[in-house]
C-alpha cells in the first residue's frame, strides 16, 4: 500500500480517472462512471500538529470542504446554498440524495479518542459526482445519487473542483490544529437534526432523535437510556 511506503512525503494525492472496484464503509462500494471524481489525499497528522482527538474529525472537515466547494461550483444557481446537506459523519447530500462519499483509513478512527496514543496518517478517499449523469446509474440507485451535472444542467472542470477542495481541506486542517470552532458550519447543515436515526454500531441497532453533532464530533442521539455520543457507526435510517 502507497501509505505504507516509508519514504512517501506527504501529503500525497493519488488521483484516479475510472474506477471498477470503488470502496465504501462496511460491505458498500462506491458506483462511479466516467465524469466523476475519485481520488485520495494521504496525509501526516504530525505535520499539523494533529492530536488522536482531532484526528477522529476527518471525515467530518472532508465533507465540509466538499460541501464548501460543490456550494462554490454553482454558486450562480438561486437558493442552492440551501440544497446541500451533511449526513454524518462522511456524506455530502444535494436535494435529498447523495452527491460525494468520504472513506478514511486511519488507527482508532471508530472509537473514543485517546490523548495519549500517536495520531500517525490518515488516507482520505473522496468520491464526488461530478459530470456523471445519474440517469445512467443502475436502476437501483438511480433515486439515490445526484451529480452537479444533474443539479445544474451543466458539465464542470474536475481539476478546477479538486484544487478548490485542497484549499478548503488544508484550510479546515489548520483551523483544527489552531484549535477554532470549525464545526459550527458542519452542525448548520447536519441532514439528520430533529430526525429520528437509526444507527448500526457493530452488531447493534440504536435509535433516537437526533440533537445534532457534540463539539467533539460525535453524534448526539436522544434515547431510551438518555444522551449518547457515538463517534462512529452506519446511519441505516432516518425520518
Amino acid at each position: 500500500m502507497l501509505s505504507q511506503q516509508p519514504d512517501l512525503e506527504a501529503p500525497c494525492l493519488v488521483y484516479a480517472e475510472s474506477q471498477t472496484a470503488g470502496r465504501g464503509r462496511g460491505a458498500n462500494r462506491w458506483w462511479s462512471q466516467a465524469g466523476s471524481l475519485t481520488f485520495s489525499v494521504i496525509v501526516d497528522a504530525g505535520e499539523f500538529s494533529l492530536t488522536p482527538e482531532e484526528l477522529i474529525k476527518l471525515p467530518l472537515l472532508t465533507g465540509l470542504a466538499t460541501l464548501r466547494t460543490s456550494q462554490a461550483m454553482v454558486e450562480s444557481l438561486a437558493d442552492c446554498q440551501n440544497d446541500f446537506a451533511l449526513k454524518w459523519p462522511n456524506d455530502v447530500y444535494l436535494s435529498g440524495r447523495k452527491l460525494a462519499g468520504i472513506l478514511i483509513e486511519v488507527p482508532s478512527l471508530t472509537s473514543a479518542p485517546s490523548t495519549t496514543s500517536s495520531a500517525g496518517q490518515a488516507v482520505i478517499g473522496v468520491g464526488i459526482n461530478i459530470n456523471n449523469s445519474w440517469l445512467n446509474a443502475p436502476d437501483d440507485l438511480q433515486t439515490k445519487g445526484i451529480s452537479l451535472f444533474d443539479y445544474a444542467g451543466s458539465a464542470f472542470d474536475r481539476l478546477a473542483f479538486l484544487e478548490i477542495f485542497l484549499r478548503h481541506l488544508e484550510k479546515l486542517i489548520r483551523s483544527l490544529a489552531e484549535g477554532l470552532p470549525i464545526l459550527d458550519d458542519w452542525a448548520s447543515h447536519c441532514l439528520l437534526t430533529d430526525k429520528r436515526v437509526t444507527l448500526l454500531v457493530g452488531n447493534q441497532e440504536i435509535s433516537g432523535n437526533c440533537l445534532g453533532l457534540a463539539p467533539n464530533g460525535a453524534l448526539l442521539l436522544q434515547t431510551v437510556a438518555g444522551v449518547r455520543q457515538f463517534f462512529g457507526g452506519i446511519v441505516k435510517s432516518w425520518h
